[in-house]
């Protein structure tokens, strides 16, 4: 594929960064250009296997494809996020697209006490005859994920 677009996650990624994206005030590309930033200046555990590879001689320099330029056009990403990435990509044996892809999934997958409220406050829109005690929703939340 070549152009890396948010139509491209599966229905319920696109649902938690969307709901994301509006709780912080930003249309969606540009919350998904500020989660991939903080990503790629965040260590994983990637970025071991990367040193390694690379003090073994490989090169994992990130090959510019259709997905590497939609990230940087769609998403405006800064040459070093990119390069982060497609380091990361290559030390796993993914094509870059498909490495972001997954860390954006993974992303919308690690949910918080927030995602549950925000989730609720939708629901509470759509009807305004719910009575949701939030207070009672972020205690049980907070217990259920042993917070």
């Amino acid at each position: 594929m070549a152009d890396l677009h948010v139509h491209d996650l599966p229905d319920s990624a696109i649902d938690v960064l969307r709901r994301r994206a509006r709780a912080a005030g930003l249309p969606l590309p540009d919350y998904i250009c500020r989660e991939l930033i903080a990503l790629a200046r965040r260590r994983t555990s990637d970025d071991t296997v990367v040193e390694f590879l690379e003090s073994e001689g490989h090169n994992l320099e990130p090959e510019i494809d259709g997905d590497a330029v939609a990230l940087f056009e769609v998403y405006d990403l800064p040459i070093d996020v990119l390069g982060v990435f497609g380091r990361r990509a290559r030390s796993a044996g993914l094509p870059l697209g498909q490495y972001v892809r997954h860390e954006l999934v993974r992303l919308a997958r690690q949910t918080t006490v927030d995602d549950a409220l925000l989730e609720f406050r939708e629901a509470q829109e759509r009807d305004p005859g719910l009575d949701i005690d939030m207070a009672a929703v972020a205690a049980a939340v907070r217990y259920a994920r042993g917070e």
